[in-house]
C-alpha cells in the first residue's frame, strides 16, 4: 500500500498538469480560431471551389491555427515542419508543445536555429526564490496573527495554493522550457541541420489531429 501512495500522487499530479497547462498556454484560444478558420475554410470551398486563390488562403489559416491547437502556439512554415520531424525523431509532443510555445525555434537568414537564452535560466532561479521568500513570509504573518488555529492553517493552505498554482502556469514559459533545452537541444540542432541540406517533401493531413 505504501509503495501505491507515492504512484498514485504522481498520477494524480500528471492528471492535474494535463488539465492545466493547455489552460495556461492558451489552447482554448487557438482551438477558437481552428473553429473560425474551419467555418471559412467550408464557405470558401463553397463559393469559390477548391482551385481558388481564396481557398488556398483559407486553408493555409486552418492549416496554422490547427498545428497551433495541437503544439500551443502559431509558427512560420519551416518551424512547423521542424516540430513535425521532431515527433517523428522521438522527441515527446509536450517537449515540442514547451519548444513551441516558447518560440526557442527561430528564423535567422532564412534558416531555423534553436535558441538558448541564458539570461532565462537567471531570471528563473531569481524569480523562483522571491516566490518562496513571497510565500514564506505570507504563511509567517498567518502564523503570527491573531486568530484560531484552524483559520491559521486555512489562510496558510489558501496561500500555498495560490502560489502553487501561479507558479506552475508561469514555469510552463520558463524552467520546464529550459529543462526540454537541456534534454532534447541537440536533437533539435541535428533536425534545424538537416532541414538546411534539402528541401523537404513531407506532405501531412492538414485534418489529422
Amino acid at each position: 500500500m505504501k509503495r501505491l501512495l507515492p504512484r498514485a500522487a504522481l498520477q494524480a499530479v500528471q492528471r492535474i498538469g494535463q488539465t492545466l497547462d493547455p489552460f495556461f498556454a492558451g489552447r482554448w484560444y487557438w482551438s477558437t480560431k481552428r473553429w473560425i478558420a474551419e467555418r471559412q475554410l467550408q464557405y470558401v470551398l463553397e463559393q469559390h471551389g477548391n482551385q481558388s486563390m481564396q481557398a488556398r488562403q483559407a486553408t493555409e489559416r486552418y492549416r496554422r491555427s490547427d498545428f497551433a491547437v495541437r503544439y500551443w502556439r502559431s509558427a512560420p512554415g519551416p518551424v512547423m515542419r521542424i516540430a513535425e520531424q521532431a515527433l517523428d525523431a522521438g522527441v515527446s509532443l509536450h517537449a515540442i508543445r514547451l519548444v513551441v510555445l516558447n518560440t526557442d525555434l527561430r528564423i535567422r537568414r532564412g534558416q531555423v536555429h534553436l535558441r538558448r537564452p541564458f539570461i532565462v535560466t537567471v531570471l528563473n532561479t531569481i524569480f523562483a526564490t522571491i516566490v518562496g521568500v513571497h510565500m514564506f513570509l505570507m504563511s509567517l504573518m498567518a502564523v503570527t496573527a491573531p486568530g484560531p488555529i484552524w483559520l491559521k492553517v486555512t489562510v496558510i493552505l489558501a496561500v500555498a495554493f495560490v502560489y502553487c498554482f501561479l507558479y506552475y502556469g508561469w514555469s510552463l514559459y520558463a524552467s520546464r522550457s529550459q529543462h526540454v533545452l537541456t534534454e532534447h537541444g541537440r536533437k533539435f540542432d541535428a533536425l534545424c541541420l538537416e532541414s538546411t541540406a534539402g528541401p523537404q517533401h513531407n506532405v501531412r493531413n492538414i485534418f489529422s489531429n
